[in-house]
């Protein structure tokens, strides 16, 4: 997609961009407690030395490759000679220039944040500049996506990631570094090993209902051409519904003295049911609403797939005089392949994920404490949000895992 080869500038410009975000990023968390002295040469000293050079290089290598001097060029300048003037000016000038003023615009310690965006143009410029000028104009087009992937995503699984290695409680100051203490506490907690336990329970019971019931009601609209829109909408206005307002409306209906579920067995002569009060099918009660809501989306995937079928296949084997369950098994199914195998991983990941309908319906409560459940409890009623950082990338390498070994089985069974 992108040549590197042709412009060393611009991998000149990438790396000296990296480097200072990633240099800004610790610079901006310890300067908080390090004030640098002139001619500081210890490990921080030496690190804003090292921060200084990259950014002089950045700024070297970004005024060739955009071949003028921009509003960006002239705020970078003044930003790194107030930086250089802070580090070896007289000590009472920088705490002056250390005030609360200067703090606030600029980051901590004169230096952080505001700086690192010399970086993240820097990459940026470079990026843009080994595109083809022909092709630029897409990537453009996305640019606004990528940001919000970026910060909205990766960022924060990288702070995550970070935080995970500190006992990091967002009422302390002191956050300490602990290693993988909150690593091996989570796979020695046995409320998170049971809520490990329930969401895997959970999953077992989602992803096979909505799979077989979805494909059963695809494969019976698809056999109906006519309505076959009309059905389509219908089965998928769940999926497009607020989570949340379902979970209110079958929390109603699952109420155990006003409930309509209670009503509807009242009527055979059986006595009122506990749904989601009853932790032994409390899980189950919510399993049957989230199928109701997902398997919508599954239908409109798995017509996607029969519709890539080729239709002379199918007549072909009415001519042979194959039944329907006979097509159904030698023909649609190796056919649709790729299409099962993306609603197996993309319900397994939310299955294993789920806390909405948790949230909103039990609470917690009635053994339904899913991971995630329990991750946000320890995060954010308990404010440990190191440890519960550490829990949630525990879960994502097993979904990872578990993601794997389904692509993995999948390819076997493909080569076969």
């Amino acid at each position: 997609m992108f040549d590197l080869s042709k412009n060393v500038l611009s991998k000149i410009l990438i790396v000296a961009g990296l480097f200072l975000i990633i240099i800004s990023f610790f610079l901006h968390y310890a300067s908080g407690e390090v004030q640098l002295e002139v001619f500081d040469f210890s490990f921080w000293g030496t690190v804003n030395l090292l921060f200084v050079y990259i950014v002089l290089v950045c700024l070297f290598v970004l005024f060739f490759a955009i071949r003028k001097i921009s509003f960006l060029l002239g705020t970078a300048v003044s930003l790194l000679v107030l930086n250089i003037t802070v580090i070896f000016m007289r000590n009472e000038w920088q705490e002056v220039l250390r005030s609360k003023f200067f703090l606030d615009f600029l980051g901590a310690a004169g230096y952080g944040w505001w700086i690192s965006l010399i970086g993240s143009a820097a990459v940026l410029v470079a990026v843009v500049r080994l595109i083809p000028d022909k092709k630029r104009s897409p990537y453009l087009f996305i640019l606004p996506s990528i940001f919000g992937v970026f910060f909205l995503t990766f960022f924060p699984a990288m702070f995550a990631f970070y935080i995970s290695f500190h006992r990091w409680n967002i009422l302390v100051p002191n956050k300490p570094f602990v290693g993988l203490a909150n690593f091996r506490k989570a796979f020695t907690d046995e409320y998170f090993l049971r809520s490990l336990w329930i969401s895997f329970k959970y999953a077992l019971g989602v992803i096979p209902t909505k799979i077989v019931i979805s494909f059963f009601f695809a494969l019976l609209i698809y056999s109906i051409p006519k309505f076959k829109s009309v059905f389509r909408v219908i089965y998928f206005l769940p999926a497009v519904t607020s989570v949340v307002a379902i979970s209110v409306i079958w929390t109603w209906i699952y109420h155990p003295y006003y409930g309509l579920a209670n009503y509807l067995i009242s009527l055979f002569g059986a006595e009122p049911i506990n749904w989601l009060g009853n932790p032994e099918i409390a899980i189950w009660s919510v399993v049957l609403v989230s199928v109701w809501r997902s398997v919508g989306y599954s239908i409109i995937i798995f017509l996607a797939g029969l519709n890539n079928i080729p239709r002379i296949i199918l007549e072909a084997s009415d001519i042979d005089g194959a039944t329907r369950w006979q097509k159904v098994k030698n023909i649609i199914i190796p056919l649709m392949k790729p299409s099962l195998v993306f609603v197996f991983i993309t319900s397994t990941i939310g299955a294993i994920q789920v806390f909405t309908e948790i949230y909103m319906m039990t609470g917690g409560n009635a053994d339904t404490k899913t991971a995630v459940f329990y991750i946000w409890q320890t995060g954010f009623n308990k404010l440990q949000m190191g440890y519960a950082s550490s829990m949630s990338i525990v879960l994502f390498a097993i979904i990872l895992v578990i993601t794997l070994i389904q692509m993995r089985v999948t390819k076997i069974f493909k080569e076969e």
